[in-house]
């Protein structure tokens, strides 16, 4: 897993992953987080990943994304504004595609039986 992979996916999962206490949604604070940027450097995106998987240490951000990821995965976001969920897909679509492993190590700690995928696949369609 590389570091690039787990500090794009902590971006853009902490954009999407904080809580906001006012709206019954995600905190919009990290909306503007610059994910391509994140996915762009594998070492930042990987760094994000091991903390997800408990495989290594979390900044802040790292911290709630892992807070909320449970929800945003099993939910496909569906508390998240329309700039989230377009965050939310890109950084997914860009992991499956450029970092398969990483994303494969997420979905086992989140999702290990697999019974979120027809979700996924469907929120990712649309």
């Amino acid at each position: 897993m590389t570091s690039t992979t787990l500090c794009v996916l902590c971006g853009l999962l902490v954009a999407v992953a904080v809580q906001g206490a006012t709206t019954g949604g995600y905190n919009t604070r990290l909306d503007s987080v610059d994910v391509d940027k994140i996915l762009a450097n594998p070492r930042v995106l990987s760094n994000y990943v091991k903390c997800i998987v408990d495989k290594g240490p979390c900044t802040s951000e790292g911290k709630e994304i892992k807070k909320f990821l449970p929800e945003v995965l099993s939910t496909s976001c569906a508390k998240c504004t329309e700039r989230q969920k377009t965050n939310v897909k890109k950084t997914i679509r860009a992991m499956r595609e450029r970092y398969p492993k990483e994303w494969e190590a997420v979905v086992n700690k989140y999702d290990p039986k697999k019974s979120r995928a027809k979700d996924l696949e469907a929120f990712l369609a649309a």
